[in-house]
């Protein structure tokens, strides 16, 4: 029995089992355990289940029914998102169960698993920046850009400021959150000046492994969008974020938030003299930049009558697929960091199945 203020035969809320369950766990886990939690809790409760002993087969199975409609709704979530919901749900009662708070985990039943969304894809069908797209994107963002600077009446800070991220996501293999604000994390806050070193081509980013000084290269094709929008920013301190948000609200909160009032000029302005730093932007604001981004372009190769567009994780899949094509899965490996080899060959195995189809076809053809 695990220590704890209860015993085995109490109605444990849900709320403090799950707040004990989260405790054990770290990093960005734990972020994403609370955040998907706190969601079941408030399904739950919707349903007048409110301890952990009330949770059934038959709640789990109406839990995973609703994620099956979320999937399928035309703004939902992806189907391998709503298994991986279910599935921190299902890690949390095989925790009650280890602790004895409960006698089994309800979401292992088949009666509750038999309605989840189906997410079994192959490698080959999940997105990637495809050649072609990383050429019109990075082109596209580059020439607005350009006639931002050129011209006397635009503000070129978005134009400069899009280029680079784009440009950063397309050609490092970086993870969307290593270098934007991710909220559920309060440790990912975004890529700062300090942490970007434009003579050796090298960014330092938080990685997955939770290791605050992962180096990641800089291709030659990021150094001058960044180098471009450091000199447009100027930003007064090394702690500036690289990506800022220019959100009004925000900026007016950032401003109230270091003891100034609203200023009559140029907010933007206002902060650079004062050193009021910026929000950065989150991935959630570089995911909605993308869906326009994709628009505007009219990227190849994308439904955009039905809400496709380049993701951020396409952006890294796309660096891969592009070394582990042309330099093999070493080269791949090491670009987007994975610890395991075994990581890289899972993602690219569309590759070696047809190069091998290849070969194969290259012996057979001489019987």
């Amino acid at each position: 029995m695990a220590d704890s203020n209860y015993s085995s035969d109490e109605k444990i809320p849900l709320e403090d089992a799950t707040d004990e369950f989260i405790t054990e766990k770290q990093g960005n886990y734990s972020q994403n355990l609370k955040y998907i939690l706190e969601m079941w809790i408030d399904w739950c409760a919707d349903r007048n289940v409110t301890t952990i002993t009330d949770i059934t087969a038959l709640t789990m199975r109406h839990y995973a029914s609703s994620l099956k409609r979320r999937a399928r709704s035309d703004n939902g979530i992806a189907a391998s998102t709503a298994r991986t919901y279910y599935n921190y749900i299902s890690a949390f009662l095989s925790w009650a169960v280890e602790v004895e708070y409960r006698v089994e985990n309800p979401a292992e039943k088949r009666k509750a698993t038999k309605l989840l969304p189906n997410s079994r894809t192959n490698s080959g069908d999940q997105q990637f920046w495809s050649p072609e797209q990383r050429q019109a994107i990075t082109e596209f963002t580059d020439k607005r850009a350009r006639e931002a600077i050129e011209a006397d009446n635009i503000d070129p800070f978005e134009p400069v400021r899009n280029r680079a991220i784009v440009h950063v996501l397309a050609y490092t293999g970086v993870r969307g959150s290593e270098v934007l604000a991710d909220y559920r994390d309060e440790r990912r806050n975004g890529l700062r000046w300090g942490d970007v070193d434009l003579e050796n081509s090298v960014i330092t980013v938080l990685g997955k492994s939770q290791n605050p000084h992962e180096e990641v290269g800089l291709p030659g094709q990021t150094i001058q969008p960044l180098r471009r929008l450091r000199t447009l920013v100027d930003p007064p301190t090394d702690s500036w974020p690289v990506f800022p948000s220019r959100h009004p609200p925000s900026l007016y909160s950032r401003i109230e938030d270091a003891g100034y009032d609203k200023p009559d000029g140029d907010t933007w302005d206002f902060m650079l003299e004062k050193s009021i730093q910026p929000p950065p932007m989150s991935t959630s604001g570089a995911r909605t930049l993308l869906k326009r981004l994709s628009k505007e372009v009219a990227v190849p190769g994308l439904d955009l009558e039905d809400g496709d567009y380049l993701t951020l994780h396409g952006a890294r899949r796309g660096v891969g697929e592009k070394l582990y094509r042309e330099r093999g899965a070493a080269a791949a490996q090491r670009t987007l960091r994975h610890a395991d080899p075994q990581t890289t060959s899972e993602m690219y195995s569309h590759i070696e199945a047809s190069e091998l189809a290849a070969d194969n076809t290259e012996v057979f053809d001489t019987e």
